[in-house]
């Protein structure tokens, strides 16, 4: 129940923001989104805490523009952070433990597999570190020398357009790629692929 009204919160706040056309309160939706995802594992509810408070800071000074700017590259840095700490020694990784969801816990036995699931988590994690270094270059970029290079991408539109659209690409290419770098794994259509990803994805958080 706490979990509902904290959501019809943010989507009140999002309404309000744009209603009044109030930057502050733009501002304000990416915090409040963080703390309405506060929950599941300690480690997790920690780490959107901190960004909530990260993201409360431009605020508090003054900058609502910038708090939306920064957004993007807050967003892409939390899924690199989700992914990097499953790789550490004694963890599954988060790829790991996706199959051990969708396929059962006993498609990690074979080594291939086990490997691949390392190797894709990795290049997750740096894929979406990445994402967040650019996102944050683009913030700084809007913040620090607006219209100096009118050919990089609005931070907005980055976050928008751009981030999804990454995040998208490199999910269709492993799709596209898996049947051949790992033909032992089950085959599924696309859309059942998504799909179990969508179902699998609360389980592989828990610690």
């Amino acid at each position: 129940m706490l979990r509902i009204v904290a959501w019809l919160g943010v989507v009140a706040l999002a309404i309000l923001a744009a209603g009044l056309d109030s930057a502050l309160l733009r501002g304000l939706c990416l915090p409040a989104v963080l703390l309405a995802l506060a929950a599941g594992t300690r480690a997790l509810r920690v780490a959107l805490l901190c960004m909530a408070a990260v993201a409360l800071v431009p605020l508090l000074l003054g900058y609502g523009e910038a708090a939306l700017a920064l957004t993007p590259a807050l967003i892409a840095a939390l899924i690199a952070w989700i992914f990097a700490r499953t790789l550490a020694r004694g963890r599954r990784p988060l790829i790991a433990r996706m199959i051990a969801a969708m396929d059962g816990a006993p498609m990690l036995q074979e080594p291939a597999i086990d490997h691949y699931a390392r190797r894709l988590t990795a290049l997750w994690a740096v894929y979406q570190g990445a994402l967040a270094l650019i996102g944050l270059l683009l913030a700084a970029h809007a913040w620090f020398l607006p219209g100096r290079w009118p050919w990089l991408p609005d931070a907005r539109l980055f976050g928008i357009v751009i981030l999804p659209a990454a995040v998208a690409a490199l999910l269709l290419v492993e799709f596209a790629l898996r049947p051949r770098l790992l033909p032992q794994a089950p085959q599924r259509s696309l859309p059942a692929f998504l799909r179990g990803v969508l179902l699998a994805w609360p389980a592989a958080l828990e610690d």
